[in-house]
């Protein structure tokens, strides 16, 4: 008998690297244009898509497939550095991976040194959390310009962008975008009656 299953080389490709521009009105309208992406992909191949730029210049990627091989990806922006990690896994690299506690914990660091613009902070992460694009939130709340503690701003609300995209996309049913404010508002906030559910 032949074998059936495909033998696939012990060398890693590297992964195919493109530019795309995602900035749909709606969660759901932002899920069908994921959708359409991932299904031009070829069969083992992993992707990279620069999806945007912060003010400084920093990219921010989305890294496909990841660990779970689903329809999920991964955020990473360059330069950036986890102040919740320790040791080598601390230190900068080309575009680590931010994740939902070092958002939450930069938020706090952001109400904790400038406690008047917490409401502002507030409405600019509820704007994000409705798919109003960065840029268009920072006009609006100019003031949080003026924080210095922790990542500059844009690169804090163009993260959280992409997280909650990457929860729409991994919970497809809707619940993953919630999750994620809720965890912000009771943690970041102190937002005490944001359970997710009843």
């Amino acid at each position: 008998m032949e074998r059936t299953s495909k033998q696939f080389p012990k060398k890693k490709v590297a992964p195919i690297e493109r530019p795309v521009q995602i900035s749909e009105a709606t969660s759901a309208e932002i899920k069908q244009s994921f959708a359409k992406l991932w299904l031009k992909e070829e069969q083992y191949r992993k992707y990279v898509y620069e999806v945007e730029r912060c003010d400084n210049g920093a990219r921010v990627f989305l890294h496909r497939p990841t660990y779970k091989h689903g329809l999920d990806f991964a955020v990473s922006v360059e330069g950036f550095r986890s102040q919740l990690r320790k040791g080598k896994r601390r230190r900068k690299s080309k575009s680590p991976r931010p994740s939902h506690g070092d958002i939450i914990k930069d938020l706090k660091d952001k109400i904790k040194s400038r406690p008047k613009l917490t409401k502002d902070l507030f409405g600019a992460v509820s704007a994000i959390y409705r798919c109003v694009e960065p840029g268009a939130v920072l006009n609006k709340h100019t003031k949080l310009k003026t924080f210095r503690s922790g990542l500059p701003i844009d690169h804090t609300l163009r993260i959280i962008k992409w997280l909650f995209i990457e929860q729409d996309v991994t919970y497809w049913l809707g619940t993953g975008r919630n999750m994620l404010m809720s965890a912000i508002e009771r943690r970041a906030f102190k937002i005490k009656d944001s359970k997710l559910f009843e």
